[in-house]
């Protein structure tokens, strides 16, 4: 009972989460649980994107913002970028890469960019993305984990001591 109880718990926060509308209110406060208000202060849906494509300067409030408003606030700095990388259609793959949030559709099977599986080596497909055929570029050439999944939840191998 217990088990199911923080199951439920979890899918409610999960749910909640991937609400491409989520953002702060009012107030600020992006949430509020057990009569806590939580902030936002950061956001990953997908690896890399603040980082590579989020200028410093626009970092602060890009990871406090709503991916609501991605588009709107970002699509020039990701087109600026993949542009200086040299990409055929800057602007079809902005508007793929935003709003940044980890879609997920359960009529598909793949993974990355639906949803995100353990083993998805998911900066090796940003990088093909970007960077297409050019094998200097397209591959960050880590291509195995150094332990192996378990079969059962949380799936992930116990970290390094």
């Amino acid at each position: 009972m217990h088990l199911r109880f923080l199951s439920l718990i979890a899918a409610t926060l999960v749910v909640t989460a991937c609400n491409d509308a989520t953002g702060p209110d009012d107030d600020g406060a992006l949430a509020r649980l057990a009569g806590r208000d939580f902030d936002q202060i950061d956001r990953f849906g997908l690896p890399a994107i603040a980082t590579v494509f989020i200028p410093t300067a626009k970092k602060d409030g890009y990871n406090t913002a709503a991916p609501a408003g991605d588009r709107a606030a970002y699509t020039g700095d990701v087109v600026a970028v993949l542009t200086a990388f040299g990409h055929p259609a800057p602007a079809t793959l902005a508007g793929a890469l935003l709003p940044d949030i980890q879609p997920f559709n359960t009529q598909l099977t793949t993974g990355f960019l639906n949803g995100r599986r353990p083993v998805d080596d998911v900066i090796t497909a940003e990088l093909g993305l970007i960077f297409g055929q050019n094998a200097a570029l397209n591959d960050d050439h880590v291509d195995a984990n150094d332990r192996s999944f378990l079969t059962t939840f949380p799936y992930l191998a116990a970290p390094h001591q």
